[in-house]
């Protein structure tokens, strides 16, 4: 039986293969996409590092 845990991680992965399939069909690279929005890897990457230190601090403040 799946529990709700897999359930989500099982949508989250049809999730995945269909974007990626949709990329592929229309020809959508993620560089193409960075491009369109005027991001570099360094921004996205300094957006990452701030996620995750907010993460970081949302799970030590419920601790």
């Amino acid at each position: 039986m799946i529990n709700k845990k897999d359930g989500g991680f099982i949508k989250l992965i049809i999730i995945i293969v269909i974007a990626l399939l949709l990329m592929k069909h229309f020809g959508v690279t993620i560089t193409g996409i960075l491009n369109y929005f005027n991001l570099s890897w360094s921004e996205i990457m300094s957006w990452f590092a701030k996620a995750l230190e907010w993460l970081k601090n949302l799970f030590n403040s419920v601790k």
